[in-house]
Formats: C-alpha cells, sequence, structure tokens
C-alpha cells in the first residue's frame, strides 16, 4: 500500500516542482538556506498532492490508456478514500510549510495552481486541447512561488521570465508525448489525440512553440538573469540547439521528447549554479 500511495504523487513532477521552486528563490536570494530546503519541500508536497488529487479525478479515463491502466487507482489496489486522504494531508502539509517560509503569497499562489490544475485543467482536458495552456500554466508557477517565499515581488520581469520558459517547455513536452501516445489518448477520448499528429498541435504549431521556448532561453542571459561565463555559453547553445534542431526534433519524437526534457533539467541548473555561484 505505500508504494502505491507513492505512486499517486508521480516523484519525476514533485522533483521538477522542487528543482523549479529552488531556481526561484535562489534567483531572488542567491545564498543556500533553511528556508531554500522548506520551499522546495512544499513545491514538492504541494506537487504530490494536486497529483494524487489528479490521478483521484481521472481514475476512469486512466483505466483505459495503456501507459496508466497499471496506477493504484484504476487497477483497484487502493481505494478513492486513502487516495483524497493523501492529496489532503500533502497540500495541507505544503501550504503550511509555504506560509512558514513566506507568508501569505506563496500559499494563496498554491491554491491558485491547485484550482487552475485540478479545478479547469483537467474537467477540461477531456472537452478541448486548449486546456493543454491551462495546465501548462499550473506548472509555470514553481520559479514563481520559490520566488515569492525567497521575497521578491510577484510582477517582477526576471521571475516572469523564469516561469515563461517553464510554460513555452511545457506545450511541447506534453505535445510530443501526445504525438507517441496517440492510440492511449484516442482511447480515453482526449481531444488532443488527433490534433497531436495533423491539426492544431501538428508539426507548425509544435516548431513555433520550440521555437518560442529556445526565445526564452535566450532571454535569459541577454537580460542579465545569470552573469557567469559559462551559463550565459550554456543557455546560448540550448537555445541555438532548440532553434536549428527543431525539426529534427519533431520527427524524432521520442528522442526529441528526451533533449527537450533534458534542456529544462540544464537550464535549472545553469540557473542555480550561477546564483550560488554569485553568492559566495
Amino acid at each position: 500500500m505505500i508504494a502505491d500511495l507513492a505512486r499517486l504523487t508521480r516523484a519525476r513532477l514533485g522533483l521538477l516542482a522542487a528543482a523549479g521552486a529552488m531556481a526561484g528563490h535562489l534567483l531572488w536570494r542567491p545564498r543556500p538556506s533553511l528556508g531554500l530546503l522548506l520551499t522546495a519541500a512544499g513545491a514538492w508536497l504541494l506537487a504530490a498532492g494536486y497529483s494524487a488529487l489528479n490521478q483521484a479525478q481521472e481514475r476512469q479515463r486512466d483505466g483505459v490508456m495503456g501507459r496508466t491502466r497499471d496506477r493504484p487507482l484504476p487497477a483497484g489496489r487502493l481505494g478513492l478514500g486513502p487516495a483524497l486522504a493523501l492529496a489532503l494531508v500533502c497540500l495541507i502539509l505544503a501550504l503550511a510549510l509555504l506560509r512558514a517560509v513566506g507568508g501569505w503569497g506563496p500559499p494563496l499562489l498554491g491554491l491558485a495552481v491547485v484550482s487552475l490544475y485540478n479545478g479547469l485543467y483537467t474537467p477540461l482536458k477531456g472537452r478541448t486541447p486548449l486546456a493543454l495552456l491551462l495546465g501548462a500554466g499550473a506548472g509555470a508557477m514553481p520559479p514563481l512561488l520559490g520566488w515569492l517565499a525567497a521575497g521578491g515581488p510577484l510582477l517582477d520581469p526576471r521571475a516572469l521570465l523564469v516561469a515563461g520558459v517553464f510554460y513555452c517547455w511545457q506545450v511541447p513536452h506534453f505535445a510530443l508525448l501526445a504525438r507517441l501516445r496517440a492510440d492511449d489518448y484516442q482511447a480515453a477520448g482526449l481531444p488532443l489525440a488527433g490534433l497531436a499528429r495533423t491539426g492544431g498541435w501538428g508539426r507548425w504549431p509544435l516548431l513555433v512553440w520550440l521555437m518560442a521556448y529556445g526565445t526564452a532561453l535566450a532571454l535569459v542571459p541577454a537580460l542579465g538573469l545569470v552573469t557567469t561565463p559559462a551559463a550565459k555559453l550554456c543557455l546560448a547553445v540550448l537555445a541555438l540547439g532548440l532553434g536549428l534542431g527543431g525539426v529534427w526534433i519533431v520527427r524524432r519524437e521520442q528522442l526529441g521528447l528526451r533533449l527537450v526534457n533534458a534542456s529544462l533539467a540544464l537550464f535549472l541548473a545553469c540557473l542555480m549554479a550561477d546564483a550560488l555561484w554569485r553568492g559566495i
């Protein structure tokens, strides 16, 4: 049962949220601190909570998709009650940690993320592919969460740019995944299934989103968010690679997805390493 409860939290999503929150925190306060660790823990628990709630909401749809039918709820290894209890506990702990670190701003933003992801994206994803844009909005919040927890102002262009990188990354990520899992999405009745190959999320719009992602990455060193030569060079190479390799990424979907995901991890590593270097 413990292993199945852990699966509900979707550890990789939680790690991404924690890393994004740490990057935002370090961007404003470039030094290791207890607040940094508590912010990362709060972001991880928030992601765990809305992930468990999402799986409770989508348990029937997950049961018809090959990729998700072995999850604890559709497979019948867990009931709805334990899943909802886990989601509630994780969310309460997340909001308490974020409140302790940064006042009311971070937990209020956390509540907005849950409302957007579970209240709008999850119910709408079965009706329109545009729901993906709402889900991407929720997924772009970890850097802002960390920034607020560190004491930064919500509408600072630097924090918004890092959130924008997250946002622009998520659309190619999910679109490439949908192209790989089109049969699953069709079986579940998700409108993204057909559009992933030939419609609104086909090749050209996907290339546009990849270019937007690369442009956002290029703006990070251009606007001075990183200062070390190594970080500037790394992000410039990433941006150039996305611009020149966009067509190849779209055509080689499996490898393209891995490269797009790796690029975000490298971006976060550059951002945090640069911030820590400035804080020495």
